[in-house]
Formats: structure tokens, sequence, C-alpha cells
């Protein structure tokens, strides 16, 4: 058996998804695909549109052949820990290729971006430390900054989805990680809001959703998918991310300055211009809004107004870099042999969410929250998490 990995959001799982699966397992030769998935939250820091068992159940119609948790303790980071998160659990899942979008797909120039980015020559660092004296938001300066030492990486880590591959590349280095990566050129633009139901974007499905355009949403899912989508669609099951603004809000307003400063990565006395933001501000986006530096942009932001909601702390960051097990979400019987790969490379896996909700780490707390802010937004009793149950295709 040959296994490709797939860190996804799924959020929702459209036809540019399913084009890079079926590239995925082509390009790699692989049996079997395996997608590690953020749950209740995504990376930028949002409630996902759709409980995790839909996009699950979307993922095995389409033919992802597992599913893993990718818990939002480790979804809610920024590109590199998110992308850390998800090839180590690919690795200890016994993955022998992991595949990624991008807007490139010539490997050896993201491969010496990943290589630059991790050895940070000399020439580089100081480079970097220039441009942010002259007040260069970080991801600039970066990009910038490897021009000067590797020219035509700077314009590589100027798109979303490169930055993202480089991310895994340099997860792949740091972990030794004996996967083969397998990029796949991606089509269409990333937060296109136009639908284009060939090569869609998951921000205009989103979108088309939002505006009740519902057979616009449905025609850029693949067919397998439509009516899972349409279900849900129908019975409102969905969450947009400003249903949760006054729960945001209550929060931000009952933090202390020292809580606020154990913020994961929080630093330049940002508490104050969020506690002023959630004054003066009736919404999350009018707060990313007022509180946005060039510093501080919107998507890191949302993350940490996500992590006062979540209560994660620097603290708990740090005493969890990786996640310490595997959470099945949906398997086919397939996959079964890469669940003994797992338990050969040492990596616990534990099924339904009775087997680890009461574990005392803060990621199981975390996840435990997670589920209970997404039910609150949508009205429902708390314990979605709970509930969770290992999902196979119908």
């Amino acid at each position: 058996m040959r296994a490709v990995g797939i860190v996804a959001e799924y959020n929702p799982f459209h036809r540019g998804h399913a084009h890079h699966l079926a590239e995925a397992k082509r390009q790699s030769g692989a049996d079997i695909a395996a997608a590690v998935m953020s749950g209740w939250f995504t990376q930028r820091g949002e409630p996902a549109l759709l409980a995790p068992a839909d996009r699950v159940r979307m993922a095995l119609a389409a033919g992802v052949d597992a599913v893993f948790l990718l818990p939002a303790f480790w979804a809610v980071r920024d590109a590199e820990h998110f992308a850390l998160a998800g090839v180590s659990l690919l690795d200890r899942l016994g993955c022998d290729a992991i595949s990624f979008g991008a807007e490139t797909d010539d490997l050896p120039l993201m491969q010496a971006a990943a290589a630059l980015l991790e050895e940070e020559p000399e020439q580089f660092r100081e480079a970097l430390r220039g441009l942010l004296d002259k007040g260069l938001a970080h991801p600039a300066a970066v990009s910038e900054a490897a021009d000067l030492v590797f020219p035509g990486v700077g314009a590589l880590l100027r798109k979303p989805n490169n930055t993202l591959a480089v991310c895994y590349l340099r997860a792949m280095r740091r972990l030794d990680s004996r996967m083969r990566p397998y990029p796949v050129r991606r089509e269409g633009a990333y937060h296109a809001e136009d639908l284009d139901a060939v090569h869609p974007s998951a921000t205009a499905v989103r979108l088309a959703i939002r505006e009740e355009r519902t057979e616009e949403a449905l025609s850029a899912v693949p067919d397998a998918c439509r009516p899972i989508l349409a279900e849900a669609v129908a019975a409102g099951d969905f969450l947009f991310p400003d249903a949760l603004d006054t729960a945001l809000r209550y929060r931000l307003l009952t933090m202390g300055r020292e809580e606020l400063r154990a913020l994961p990565g929080l630093s330049e006395g940002l508490e104050d211009r969020l506690l002023d933001a959630a004054r003066r501000c009736a919404s999350r986006e009018a707060m990313l809004a007022m509180a946005k530096t060039r510093r501080y942009p919107e998507a890191r932001l949302s993350r940490l107004m996500a992590h006062a909601l979540l209560r994660v702390t620097q603290a708990d960051i740090d005493s969890q870099p990786l996640p310490p097990c595997a959470v099945i979400l949906g398997l086919t019987g397939n996959a079964l042999p890469l669940l003994r790969r797992a338990e050969e490379n040492g990596l616990p896996v534990f099924g339904k969410a009775a087997d680890w909700i009461h574990l005392p780490d803060p990621w199981a707390r975390t996840e435990a929250l997670a589920g209970d802010l997404w039910a609150l937004g949508r009205g429902k009793p708390a314990g979605a998490a709970a509930r969770q149950q290992v999902l196979r295709p119908r």
C-alpha cells in the first residue's frame, strides 16, 4: 500500500479540492489518500462554515480514504506551525508522500526557499533585520530579503499557497520526514469572490451560500458531495464568522491586560489596541480593521481573537509543540493498513471522541471548547465535540 497525505480545511470541499486529490494520487502513485483536516476552527482563526462531520462526509464521498483531525490547538496557527503539525501527523501515520496545492509546481525552487528560511544564512538575517527596522510587515520583509540572497524566491513567497507549500517543505526538513513531496499547480485565484464553477475558491463558495445563491454554490462542488452540502444549507446547519461576534466582544472586554498578554505571540502593547477595539466596535470585522497594524495584519489578529475565545495561551502552545496523537474523523476499509503503520510508529490513534475528550492535555480541552463555541454560534447545546464518531462512507 502506498499512501499520500494532504493537509486541508475543506471549508467546504469543492471541485478544486477534487482536482488536487486526483492529481495527488496520480502523481504519487498512491493507492489511498489520507487527509489531516482542521475541525471547528480554521487556520485564519474563523469558525468553519460546516461542522467537521459534514466536511468529512464530503471528503469521503469525493474519494479521500481517511480523514484525521488537526485540532484547533494547531489549526489556528500561522502557516509555519499549521504546516508543522499537519506534516508531523502525516509522517507518523506512515504516509509515503505528501501533496499540496501551490501557485507554482516548481519543486526545486520551493525546496530552495525552504532551505533558505530554515538555515537563515547571515546575509538573509541582516537583510531581514534592516527591512523590519524600516517598518515593513514581516511577510513582505521576508520576501524582499529572500530575493536578495536567492533571486526568484521572493516572488514565490508573495503567493499565499506557495508560502504554505514552502512551510510544508520546511516542516519536512525539520522533522527529517521521508515523505516525498508532490506539488499540484493551483488553478484559479485563492481568495477570489467571483464563483468559477470549474476552478472555484472556498471563499467564493462560502460567499455564495451567505448570499443565498445556493445553486451557484452547489455547482462548485463535485456531484458526489452535492447532496451533503445541499442538506446542510437547507437545514441552516452552517456558521459564518460573525455568529460569534458577541461572544468574542464579551470575552475581550472581560479579559484583564495580563490575561491578554498571555495570548500566543502578543507583544508591543497590542492588548490595549484589542481592548479599545472591543469597546468601540460592534463587530469582529470592525475590530480587525481598527486594531490591525503593519506588524499585525488581519489574519494574525483574527488568530489572536480565536485564541482569546478558545482560552489558548503561549504557555499552552509551548507545552505541546506537536500533536501527541491522531484522532480519526472518517475512514474507509482501504485505509485500515494506515492505522497499523501508525501503531508501528508509536502514534496513539483515537476513534470516538469519548476516548480523548477527557484527556488533561491543553489540546483536548481546546478542541472541546471549539465544538461548544461552534454550537453556541448555531444556537445548539454544548457538547458537539464530545458526540463525534468515526464516519464511514454511506
